[in-house]
C-alpha cells in the first residue's frame, strides 16, 4: 500500500509518499491550486511500485509540506534547492527524476546543477521547460493557457472541482478520484487558492512565463548527462507535440514518444503506456523498446 511520511528538509517538513522497493523514482507534481504529490503520481505509485521504489514529495506550498511563512508564490526556480535537499535528506543518488508540467522544470533543473544525483530524467508534458517558436503560434498556446490558469474568480466548491477534473481526464478512476478529493480538502483548508490569486505578473504574462526555461534550462541542455526520456500528450492545446519535438532536439541522450488520446496530466490518461515505458527504458535489452522518435 501507499505509505505517507514526512521529513524535515533545511528546517521543512516535507510531506512525501511512496510504495515498492528497488531503483528510486522521484516524481514531481506540476503547480496550481490542489496540486500534490500522490493525486498526480497515484497511478505511477501503485502501477511502478512491483519493479520500483516510488516516490512522490509535496514540493513547497503543495500538500502536506510546509507553505512559505510570508505566503507568496515561490516559483518553479525557487522549488529547486528544496528537491535537492529532500533528494539528500532520504540519502538518494543517481535516482530516476520525473516531473510533469512545472515539475518537469523543477527535475530539468535538479539534474543540470547536481548530476550526481540524477542518472536518468523523464520528462511529462514539459510546458515549463519546452521553447517558445518565436512566431504566430505562440499566441494559440498562450491563449490556451490563459484560459486554463486562470485563478481569478472564486475557488470551486470539491464537487465543482472534482467534475471539472472528470471532465478533462481521459481515464477517470476511483484511484484519481480519491487522490483528488483528498488533496482538494488539504489545500482548502490551508488556503491555497488565495495563494495563486496573488502570482506575479511573471507568472501570468505568458510573453514573461518563458524567462526562467531560457536562462536557466536551453543553455545547459545540451551538457545534460541524464539519460532522457520525453513523453508527450497530442491533445494538450497549452503545449504541442511541436514544443516537445523541438525540445527533444535540444537534448542530445533523449528518447521521444508521443501518445494520443492525453491530455494535460499524460501519466493519469495514458498512465499503462507511460509506465511501459518507462519499464522498458530502464531495460535497454528490452525487446520491444527502441530508441528515438515514435508516434
Amino acid at each position: 500500500m501507499i505509505t505517507e511520511h514526512s521529513i524535515s528538509v533545511g528546517g521543512i517538513t516535507t510531506s512525501y509518499c511512496e510504495k515498492g522497493a528497488g531503483v528510486p523514482i522521484l516524481c514531481l507534481h506540476g503547480a496550481g491550486p490542489f496540486a500534490e504529490g500522490r493525486a498526480s503520481f497515484v497511478r505511477q505509485l501503485n502501477g511502478l511500485s512491483d519493479q520500483f521504489r516510488v516516490i512522490a514529495v509535496d514540493q513547497l506550498q503543495c500538500g502536506g509540506t510546509d507553505y512559505p511563512a510570508d505566503r507568496k508564490y515561490v516559483n518553479r526556480l525557487g522549488r529547486v534547492d528544496h528537491v535537492i535537499g529532500f533528494i539528500e535528506a532520504l540519502r538518494l543518488k543517481q535516482i530516476t527524476l520525473v516531473g510533469n508540467s512545472e515539475g518537469s522544470f523543477v527535475a530539468a533543473r535538479v539534474a543540470i546543477v547536481r548530476p550526481d544525483l540524477v542518472s536518468r530524467l523523464v520528462l511529462l508534458t514539459a510546458n515549463s521547460v519546452s521553447p517558445a517558436f518565436g512566431d504566430d503560434r505562440d499566441e494559440a498556446w498562450m491563449q490556451a493557457c490563459r484560459q486554463g490558469y486562470d485563478y481569478s474568480g472564486a475557488m470551486p466548491s470539491e464537487e465543482e472541482y472534482i467534475a471539472e477534473c472528470r471532465k478533462y481526464c481521459r481515464v477517470w478512476g476511483q484511484d484519481v478520484e480519491d487522490a483528488t478529493r483528498e488533496a482538494y480538502r488539504r489545500a482548502a483548508a490551508r488556503g491555497q487558492w488565495e495563494i495563486f490569486q496573488n502570482l506575479p505578473e511573471e507568472e501570468t504574462n505568458w510573453h514573461l512565463y518563458v524567462a526562467l526555461q531560457q536562462r536557466y534550462i536551453f543553455p545547459y541542455l545540451d551538457r545534460l548527462q541524464a539519460q532522457t526520456l520525453i513523453i508527450w500528450s497530442k491533445n494538450d492545446p497549452t503545449v504541442t507535440p511541436d514544443h516537445g519535438f523541438k525540445l527533444a532536439k535540444l537534448i542530445r541522450n533523449s528518447d521521444f514518444h508521443l501518445l494520443n488520446n492525453a491530455g494535460h496530466a499524460v501519466h493519469i490518461d495514458q498512465s499503462e503506456a507511460v509506465n511501459r515505458l518507462i519499464r522498458q527504458w530502464h531495460d535497454r535489452e528490452s525487446a520491444s523498446f527502441q530508441s528515438g522518435f515514435h508516434l
